[in-house]
């Protein structure tokens, strides 16, 4: 009996010490993402308006190279364990923002690729951080796990966000007066300045990760890597796990459910969204910078303003967002409202306002506003409604398919006008809203079932 209490402090301090090493944990994440995507997606955001050839087939490029990665991510992520995976592939980002010193086909194709397969990788992982994070923090407070993952999951979209918040003001700043009308070359030098200052920074930001992120996969026993990774998605509920075995026999069994998972309907009814969600950031990306803010403003500092306006309702949005109801009827809804207003919006102006600049902020604010929608509650909806290693596949799923629709635009770039892009975005954003539906239809008989077989031995004992 006296033993009790010693029993009950020392689980006390397990709880804290928990509690401590995850949030340590998705701070080091947050950190490490802002600075990457403070880069990245700057520079980004200009290959349209100042490299309309070279720079916006990279981006293309990129994100058909994170296509064809995707179905090796979780091999390699199970391979290296997450601390690995993560701190590598966001090396793959500093290479292509160091490429944009010398903008020659011969460089940026190469470190394209490069990223493409990285990003591949990138999010996967993350997102698997994130998981295990909210996962272990919420049994050391005992608090409610899909709670926990909408808070973690919102702080880390808040922080993505935010970084194009900076990242803008930057654009903004160093762009300000800056123009080639006297063949100074002003614009050039500005373009370099930014990409040696964002090259810095994504360097910062992997070595955070690499001195500061727990080995989360390094497990008591000497197991590491894959093996640490398998035995927590065999305590996180994994499906495919009574298909177990060893060497090839076990690979041979994960292509074989990865297949299964990708083809069943659940997966099927989610492409559009995945689609959609890839297709809108792209749209805003690319084709709302130049064929909307830079046609109708003619100066390139007026697209970090804009932009400004994206990153801050996207910033807003993400950390708000994290207050509503993590409920999947609420989720779900927000996914629907977030592809009508976006599309709606987009097509309004374009028909009844074109050219005017003031519109210009109010779509702005939409698109960023709907973009923190989706990543935030796609990512939950997939954390809630996918297990174990369905979870790891599935999110490798949505950025493989997400990458697909951000890479049209910046394809498209140059060759399409301004009424198909938007054309292109009204019809994706249709089309995932039937399939959508036909998901949600699904999910609520399955939660049906669930609930009638949960009471079942109730009403029997009565």
């Amino acid at each position: 009996v006296r033993a009790l209490p010693g029993l009950r402090w020392a689980s006390v301090a397990a709880a804290c010490a928990t509690m401590k090493a995850t949030l340590v944990g998705i701070t080091v994440v947050c950190a490490t993402s802002f600075l990457v995507f403070f880069s990245y997606m700057s520079m980004q955001n200009l290959e349209s308006s100042l490299r309309p050839g070279t720079g916006t087939t990279a981006v293309g490029v990129l994100y058909f190279a994170i296509i064809c990665g995707t179905p090796l991510a979780p091999k390699v992520i199970n391979a290296l364990g997450r601390k690995r995976a993560l701190v590598l592939s966001a090396c793959t980002y500093v290479a292509f923002i160091a490429s944009n010193l010398y903008p020659v086909w011969q460089v940026m194709m190469p470190a394209a690729v490069v990223l493409g397969l990285g990003g591949a990788i990138f999010w996967p992982t993350t997102l698997s951080l994130i998981k295990h994070f909210s996962v272990k923090h919420a049994e050391a407070v005992g608090g409610d796990k899909s709670k926990c993952l909408d808070r973690f999951s919102s702080a880390f979209w808040g922080s993505f966000q935010f970084s194009q918040l900076a990242g803008s003001v930057m654009i903004y700043l160093i762009f300000q007066g800056k123009d080639d009308k006297g063949g100074g070359g002003a614009v050039e030098r500005a373009a370099d300045l930014l990409a040696v200052i964002f090259t810095i920074c994504a360097s910062v930001g992997c070595l955070l990760a690499s001195l500061f992120l727990e080995d989360v996969d390094r497990k008591k026993g000497g197991k590491e890597g894959g093996a640490a990774l398998a035995d927590e998605q065999q305590l996180q509920g994994d499906e495919g796990d009574e298909n177990g075995g060893e060497g090839g026999e076990n690979s041979q069994v994960d292509l074989k459910f990865a297949v299964r998972l990708i083809t069943s309907p659940r997966s099927l009814l989610m492409l559009g969204v995945y689609f959609y969600n890839g297709l809108e950031q792209g749209f805003a990306w690319c084709d709302f910078t130049s064929g909307m803010v830079l046609a109708t403003f003619g100066d390139k500092a007026m697209i970090g303003i804009l932009m400004l306006c994206y990153a801050g309702a996207n910033a807003i949005t993400g950390s708000l967002s994290a207050q509503v109801s993590s409920s999947r009827r609420m989720t779900r809804g927000l996914i629907f409202y977030a592809i009508a207003s976006q599309s709606a919006c987009v097509l309004l102006v374009h028909l009844l306002l074109d050219k005017k600049k003031a519109p210009l902020y109010l779509v702005a604010v939409v698109l960023g506003a709907g973009d923190a929608l989706l990543n935030t509650k796609i990512g939950l909806l997939i954390g809630t409604d996918f297990k174990g290693k369905q979870h790891v596949i599935t999110v490798s799923i949505w950025r493989g398919v997400t990458a697909a629709g951000c890479a049209i635009p910046f394809f498209l770039s140059g060759h399409a006008g301004i009424a198909t892009d938007i054309a292109m975005l009204v019809g994706a954003g249709a089309a995932a809203v039937v399939l959508f539906m036909g998901y949600c239809t699904r999910a609520i008989k399955q939660e049906e079932v669930e609930s009638g077989e949960q009471y079942q031995p109730i009403l029997d004992d009565d």
